[in-house]
């Protein structure tokens, strides 16, 4: 097999490039990692990576756990990604075959419909174990966006909207989450 000999965030990266309806912007690295660290005790630091990248052309953020090398985070979250992308999802999508395909929102539907669609959406779909999104709302520098969290097989995915300068906005700003 040509895999024996890579590393698995090579293999994370032949993944994502692997898209032939959506190939990989040029001039821009694929993953793009980033790092965050903390004392596990008083002596001991630990880091956990990121890696943000495109995946048929929508941004995925993933992280790690925590680890004692930079090294060591980056192969347990391309590890993470591979095990959710190929193995949960391949193994569901082959289990599923196309009961759930062709499930798509129709274009131009308002804000408050597509919050209501995304709800029946998920307690309907196999994936997301019968629960809807939870909303919330996220501030940052004086400005905030509407943030559903839902599970899907397992995994806990967050989706923000456009940030706003009000809250006020209610089930538009949870609409525009969902673009």
């Amino acid at each position: 097999e040509e895999s024996v000999g890579k590393g698995v965030i090579s293999l994370l990266q032949e993944f994502v490039q692997c898209s032939k309806q959506f190939p990989s912007p040029q001039h821009r690295p694929i993953l793009q990692w980033s790092f965050d660290t903390h004392m596990a005790d008083f002596t001991t630091l630990e880091f956990r990576a990121q890696v943000a990248f495109l995946l048929d052309g929508v941004p995925h953020h993933v992280a790690g756990s925590w680890q004692p090398s930079k090294k060591l985070a980056q192969r347990d979250t391309a590890e993470r990604c591979l095990g959710f992308f190929v193995g949960s999802w391949g193994a569901y999508l082959l289990q599923q075959g196309d009961s759930d395909a062709g499930q798509v929102a129709p274009a131009g539907i308002s804000p408050r419909d597509a919050v209501r669609q995304l709800d029946a959406f998920c307690r309907s779909f196999a994936a997301c174990g019968g629960e809807g999104p939870s909303w919330s709302v996220a501030w940052e520098e004086g400005r905030c966006s509407a943030v559903a969290e839902l599970s899907m097989l397992g995994v806990r995915h967050k989706f923000a909207g456009a940030t706003k300068r009000t809250e006020g906005v209610g089930e538009g700003m949870r609409g525009d989450g969902l673009r």
